[in-house]
């Protein structure tokens, strides 16, 4: 089996559990079994809406979130915005 080289294959192979969370995610959006919700925090609803999950072993369970408040939570840590929000 030949391994894709870059840096996104990289990350699907050393994390499997969020790689497949995120395969679900997509999948159940296509399917209609989601339906992305507006920014929890600004309630945006243009633009690039991520699926954010508190627990990957839960992989529909996800919170909605603007690309930017998206980022900023990652970067600040779990407990940005409070996981009563949800």
């Amino acid at each position: 089996m030949i391994k894709s080289e870059g840096r996104q294959a990289d990350w699907r192979r050393a994390n499997p559990e969020k790689y497949l969370a995120h395969v679900a995610v997509g999948a159940a959006l296509t399917r209609g079994e989601l339906i992305k919700g507006p920014c929890e925090v600004c309630g945006r609803t243009q633009g690039r809406i991520d699926a954010h999950h508190d627990d990957y072993s839960k992989p529909l369970e996800v919170r909605w979130l603007c690309r930017s408040h998206h980022n900023q939570l990652h970067a600040a840590g779990e407990d940005l915005f409070g996981k009563e929000a949800a």
